[in-house]
């Protein structure tokens, strides 16, 4: 009886050091969740950026990583009042990862004040501005994964994808985002979404739309949006295919300079044609072009046009 009793001692204390805890890897995105009133920071690997690069239009993805019922509502107590966001880099240093994809690329968040209304598009930057906030991201998830290093594992608190880091604690992400989410001054602006403080009750989900930014210039590229419902659970979805119809407008200034608008929005791909009236009976597509592949960010495009005697027609379409 002691023999056995011996043996069932050992194979309970198998299983409790069999239990994983948080690990991450170069790529990854950490989906971090914090709270002013919070007594910790919940940061959860969400997996590898590719996984979120290529998802068809119209499809989704439900981040499983956490539970909102046994970690992220215990933990905050409910989702209103709740900041979160989205980050993931190459490192400054490289990897072995896609070389297509440069090193000190970010991904991240993109929040909407309005569920139905996005933003205007992050922008890419160099690859010396860039490298700031890159180099936080990649903080964030090596300060978690010694954070975890340092603890017991546990199933809300340190499991395998998620960690639950004391406030104060100099290992948790307040150090790396910073109080206005803009990782410490270095990027462009805030990636956090703040939910309002009737979340629950109101009904209406937080979404947060998703940019991939290689170094460079001009928008970034715009891969969906992530999504929070007022249960606390979140999911990915595609990017949309379709786009509003463009509406033109004409306007001139006191120099007496011609100038020819339409709204963009993210992620549609514009041309702007020009005709005479004698060439309104010839197809669009036909006519001469003022600019194509114009990429839509959501900010109004703007081109100055010359003043001819001659009436001239523009039209502009998306796709």
């Amino acid at each position: 009886m002691a023999a056995v009793l011996v043996s069932l001692a050992s194979s309970c204390a198998l299983v409790q050091s069999g239990h994983a805890q948080f690990t991450d890897t170069n790529r990854d995105l950490i989906l971090t969740f914090r709270a002013s009133s919070g007594l910790s920071v919940f940061e959860v690997d969400i997996g590898q950026a590719s996984i979120y690069d290529s998802v068809a239009p119209g499809s989704s993805i439900p981040i499983t990583a956490y539970s909102a019922t046994s970690q992220l509502m215990p933990l905050f107590g409910g989702v209103d009042g709740l900041s979160w966001s989205v980050g993931g880099c190459v490192p400054n240093a490289g990897d072995s990862g896609d070389s297509s994809i440069p090193t000190r690329t970010l991904w991240v968040t993109d929040p909407r004040l309005d569920p139905n209304t996005q933003p205007t598009a992050w922008t890419r930057e160099s690859t010396y501005t860039q490298a700031g906030a890159d180099s936080h991201i990649v903080a964030i998830l090596a300060n978690a994964q010694t954070w975890a290093n340092s603890v017991v594992a546990d199933a809300v608190t340190n499991s395998p994808t998620a960690v639950a880091i004391p406030s104060g604690n100099g290992d948790n992400a307040d150090g790396s985002l910073g109080a206005l989410g803009n990782y410490l001054g270095t990027f462009q602006g805030d990636v956090e979404n703040t939910t309002p403080l009737n979340f629950d009750s109101a009904g209406a989900p937080s979404r947060s739309d998703f940019y991939e930014l290689q170094p460079g210039s001009g928008p970034g590229t715009y891969l969906g949006y992530f999504e929070l419902a007022t249960t606390g659970a979140m999911t990915f979805h595609g990017p949309s295919t379709t786009f509003p119809a463009p509406t033109l407008s004409a306007s001139t200034d006191t120099a007496g300079n011609f100038y020819i608008s339409f709204p963009s929005t993210l992620n549609g791909t514009y041309s702007l044609s020009y005709t005479n009236a004698a060439g309104l009976s010839a197809p669009v597509s036909t006519w001469p072009t003022v600019g194509t592949n114009i990429v839509g960010d959501g900010a109004t495009k703007t081109f100055q046009q010359p003043i001819s005697g001659a009436d001239t027609f523009y039209s502009v379409s998306v796709h």
